[in-house]
Parts: structure tokens; sequence; C-alpha cells
């Protein structure tokens, strides 16, 4: 039997994927970073629009390049490598791009994902590109690597397709009505009548859907987002449609979240986009590390000062290739943050018991990344050294509950930031507090053109959530951490969220 391209690969199930691989958001076709929706709603503007397709490539483009650096594999869906630019351009032409990108494919760093299909080059039922499909055909053909489904038994795979992520969609527009106010108008940036009527908009979503049997993404589109009749792939959003970026950024986020929850692995939500915590899911179980109470959290943290190397660095995303990223890859300084990565998401409650291990593994995962940073910029090359892109690193701890965070940032010296208060639908409720680290700039405002990790670490439990908040940040600040004023939003950065149990 002649040989088809497409056929020869290594079929893997979420068993197989390595503990840090994510599926990235932006990746998505409808994904659009927060500035530019404003600006297409105003301006009325569509995707399809010159302007608006050349902003959101770069974009797209700078959050799959970091994806790549920052995770161990990365899941990407089929008809992404069929449609979306920003990853067939490196396999569309020759050259250096092109076997990078074979040999991330090889090595099963680059992980498609196939919905129902059983080959790679399977007729498409979807938009594609011609040149997306010619290039996609042409590599795998003489490229072996993994590809990744919900289950390789077709009936299983279709039942756990509907259970996982089809069903998930419509239980969240389902439970809109119970989301609290006092978030929404955090996460949305309104005011208190703002959040009122944006509560309003959403009891009215959930009763639509509570008429509909089956709900795609499409159908809530065509319903709430964009303009009567057109297609929601050209993105005419409707302004005149009450909320109409608010209940997409809902829908693309819950969209976004499904598979990497299905697989129990990290969705990677990019910057400037809503994060996770915008959900809602104030009793998300976090699938790595346990919860820790207010009392351990805060043991861990009296001590910590990390011994940080204050240096701007020279690297920014301008410029960056996927021939340099594969390259950063191979380094040693590369392995070793991996591996400092694991061993902080490994057992983190134990960090907890004897808090000394946060501080070396925390150190050790900025000092590694921050070498890895150094190691990207002799790849990349010598660039104009102006203000813009110069990085300097500093390490982050932030606690995200309904309506507040609190974040605390290692430099010269540690300091605490509180942005919103805690809900009232918890204020008397036990609940959980997810407790993120990172690695990110000073200064936020430039993070599309920075190399920041961050990831999901724990989760802290509250008994009394508004008293257990407001204790803690007394006893953050008793533990040495200044307290300064933040600007009313905390920043939103790439972050390797922590994947969502099983829904029943």
């Amino acid at each position: 039997m002649a040989y088809v391209p497409g056929t020869d690969f290594t079929k893997i199930v979420n068993s197989d994927l390595e503990p840090v691989a994510v599926v990235a958001q932006c990746l998505d076709n409808q994904w659009v970073p927060q500035e530019l929706l404003a600006s297409m709603l105003n301006k009325g503007k569509s995707l399809r629009d010159p302007g608006v397709t050349g902003q959101r490539q770069l974009a797209v483009r700078h959050e799959y390049l970091r994806a790549l650096l920052n995770a161990q594999q990365v899941i990407v869906n089929r008809a992404f490598f069929l449609n979306n630019q920003a990853v067939y351009q490196d396999f569309r032409d020759g050259g250096e791009s092109r076997e990078a990108f074979k040999s991330l494919l090889a090595e099963s760093v680059i992980i498609p994902y196939l919905y129902r299909e059983d080959t790679l080059v399977q007729e498409e039922d979807f938009t594609v590109q011609p040149e997306g499909v010619r290039a996609w055909r042409d590599v795998v053909g003489d490229t072996r690597g993994s590809c990744l489904r919900l289950s390789w038994d077709n009936t299983e795979n279709g039942d756990l397709t509907r259970v996982k992520l089809q069903r998930p969609f419509r239980r969240q527009l389902l439970v809109l009505p119970d989301f609290d106010p006092e978030s929404l108008q955090r996460d949305f940036a309104l005011d208190e009548e703002g959040a009122r009527l944006l509560k309003a908009r959403l009891i009215e979503v959930s009763r639509w859907a509570a008429e509909q049997e089956l709900v795609s993404r499409e159908d809530f589109y065509r319903e709430f987002v964009v303009v009567d009749g057109s297609d929601p792939a050209d993105g005419r959003y409707d302004r005149t449609k009450p909320f109409a970026a608010e209940l997409k950024q809902l829908a693309d986020l819950k969209y976004g979240v499904a598979l990497p929850d299905a697989m129990s692995r990290y969705p990677l939500t990019p910057t400037d986009s809503l994060d996770r915590t915008a959900l809602q899911e104030v009793d998300r179980a976090i699938a790595r590390g346990g919860g820790a109470s207010v009392d351990e959290f805060v043991h861990m943290l009296r001590q910590q000062a990390f011994a940080l190397i204050q240096r701007p660095l020279d690297v920014g995303l301008t410029g960056l290739e996927l021939e340099h990223v594969r390259r950063a890859r191979g380094t040693d300084e590369w392995m070793r943050y991996k591996n400092s990565l694991l061993d902080l998401l490994r057992e983190p409650q134990e960090m907890l018991k004897t808090p000394e291990r946060f501080t070396v593994q925390g150190q050790a995962v900025y000092d590694r990344y921050v070498a890895v940073a150094e190691r990207l910029a002799e790849f990349v090359g010598t660039r104009r050294a102006d203000e813009a892109d110069r990085w300097q690193p500093v390490i982050k701890v932030s606690l995200h509950t309904l309506g507040s965070v609190i974040s605390l940032i290692f430099h010269d010296e540690p300091q605490i930031e509180v942005v919103g208060q805690v809900a009232d639908s918890v204020a008397a409720e036990a609940s959980r507090a997810v407790v993120r680290f990172s690695v990110v700039g000073r200064d936020q405002r430039r993070a599309e053109r920075e190399l920041q990790t961050s990831v999901d670490l724990m989760q802290v439990k509250l008994q009394r959530t508004r008293d257990d908040w407001v204790d803690l940040v007394r006893r953050l600040q008793e533990a040495g951490f200044v307290r300064r004023e933040a600007d009313g939003e905390e920043e939103q950065i790439a972050t390797l969220n922590a994947p969502e149990t099983d829904e029943q």
C-alpha cells in the first residue's frame, strides 16, 4: 500500500503528555487582545480589516513563541496549522524556521490535537488558507511526531468530546446569574452601575441558554456579540448589543480552557486578556498542589526576601523567531529552567512544611529563567537597546479571590499591593484563593514585549473570606512587606493557569 502523508505519527492521550503541557489561547481564531478589541468596537472594524489583521497577527505570534519558550509542550488544534499564519509561516517557506518547526514537531514539543479526525491531512470542514494547507501537507509528509486526541476509540472520543468540550460551554452560560457584581466591576474596569447592568445582561444570556438544547460559541456570538446576519468568523462585533465585548471575552475564556481542562493540563491565557479568575470558579480545585491555611502561607513567606540580582536585560520579543526559541530550548540553561519549574510545581504543599524550600525553588526558577533570557538574547543578536526593550525581571507572588488580588513583589524592597475588595457573595463564607508565582518585568505596561513566565502554584483556604483576607494583608505587612498603593487594576500577564478538575 502506498504511503499516505499525514498518517504516520505516534498516537497519544493526555496521560502521555509532559507535566507542563499547555494550550495557548492566543491561537484561537477569535482571540483579540483587550486593547485591540476596544479599538475595533469604537471604530467599527472587523477581523478582516487589514490594520486589525496586522496588529492581531503580531500579538498572536508573540504569544505563540512565548508559549514554546515557557512550556515543555504546546498543544495546537490541527485547524491552526492550516488557517493561522502565525503558525504556518514557519513551515510555509524553506530555511531555518521550517527546519526548526520540523524539529519541534518531531520532538513532540508541538503536539497537534485532532478533534475527530484520524489523520493530519483529513478533509477540512472549517475555514482554511490554501497556502497553509499546501505547506502543512508537505511538512507532515516528511516529519513524524505525536498526535493527541481525547481517545483514539471513535465512540469514546465522541462521548468525551461532548462531555468535556461541548457541554461545559453551555453550563458556563447557565451559571452566569451567580456572578458577583463586585468582581465584574474589577475584571472589566466598570463603575458600580456598569457592573449592575452587566449582571442583568448575564441573566438574559443565561435565560437564552436555558432554552437551547445545545449551544455553540458561534450560536452565542450570533445572538449577543456580532452584527446580525454576519459570519462570526469575520469578527464584526456589534457595539449596539449591550456588553458585546465583555460577553465575548467571557465566552472566549471558557471556550479556551475547555481543551486543557479535558487534558488535565494548563490553559495559557495571554497578555492583555481576561484571566481565568474572571470565570469566578470560587472553589475551583487545582489539580497540582493542595490547599494551605492562612497561617501556613504566611509562615512560608515570612522570611523570604529572594536574593534577586537586579540588572536590566535587553530581552524583549523584538526580532524573535522560531529558530531562536528552538536553539534556546536546546541549551543547558533551558533544561535547568525546566527542571526548576517542575520542582516548584511537583509538591508545593511540601514548601509549607519547609518554607526554605520555597526560597530555594522560587529563586532557582527566577535565576534560571533569566539565564534562558540572556542566552536567547545572544541568539537573536544585538538590537537597539532603548528603554522599550530593557527588561528588569522581578518575582511576584499573587493571591486571587473573588473581587480582590494581593500581590507580593520581591525586589529591592519587598512590597505588597492590594487591588479590589473581597466580593460580598463570599465575604462570610469559606473559599479558596489561587496562589500564582511569576517572573515578570517591573513595568507591566510593556508585558507584550517581554519574556515573563507565570504559573498557578497552590491555593489558600479561607474560612471567613473577608476577615481572613484582611488579616492576611495585615500579617504580611507585619512580616516586612511594605504596602504601596496599586493603580486599581491588576496587571494581566501571560499565565499557566491550573487546570480545572473533571466536571460531573
